[in-house]
């Protein structure tokens, strides 16, 4: 008798039962309940590809969706490993060669992403915020902005001697845009490319050149 009741409760026991036969709520899902899965953690994983983690530049929003942006240069220096230069043994005007770039690839690309135009419409357009003039408008326009280490590349950049000179305009304008580029070099070559979209969002915005 003894030994039957043992066996019993051990079956019982087996299938999630109570001593006096009934089932365990807690060993058995509700109907229409299923068992919840450990949700992760967008701002660990990240898109397919794209380890979030490592976007330390990148505002809170973006990693908490997910969607944090690989940093452009990190990627190409994987891609082509090699020696680094330490970046503040650059020149101004090789800081203002990168920084050419890098305005110019955030302006065309804000351009581009707004309307399928014909090539000619396009250039027309950048060149409204690319010409020396503009950037000359935009960085006056961010002087109480800068930080003092950007505001120490910046005087670097406009006190430098170009050998060259912009054909429609001023000296004064080409080398202020010229430190503007050497402060978007700088931000760039140091990995802030969070900082260096800022001031160009906000010095457009000042200067009242919209886009």
């Amino acid at each position: 008798m003894e030994e039957g009741m043992k066996e019993e409760h051990i079956k019982a026991s087996c299938l999630g039962a109570d001593s006096s036969g009934q089932e365990s709520k807690e060993s058995m899902p509700e109907t229409g309940s299923s068992a919840e899965e450990p949700k992760e953690n967008p701002s660990e994983t990240g898109s397919p590809g794209i380890d979030a983690r490592k976007c330390k530049k990148t505002s809170e929003g973006a990693r908490a969706s997910g969607t944090c942006p690989q940093n452009l240069l990190e990627t190409i220096m994987d891609t082509f490993p090699g020696k680094r230069q330490d970046i503040r043994s650059y020149s101004a005007l090789s800081l203002a060669y990168i920084g050419d770039v890098v305005y110019d690839l955030i302006i065309r690309t804000v351009v581009v992403s707004r309307a399928n135009r014909p090539v000619n419409d396009l250039h027309r357009i950048t060149v409204g915020y690319v010409s020396a003039g503009a950037q000359s408008k935009i960085v006056q326009a961010l002087t109480g902005s800068l930080t003092e280490e950007e505001a120490a590349v910046y005087r670097r950049g406009k006190n430098s001697k170009p050998h060259t000179t912009a054909k429609n305009a001023s000296v004064a304008d080409y080398l202020r845009a010229t430190g503007f580029e050497a402060v978007l070099g700088y931000l760039y070559l140091k990995g802030d490319m969070e900082r260096a979209l800022h001031l160009v969002k906000e010095g457009i915005a000042l200067a009242g050149l919209n886009i």
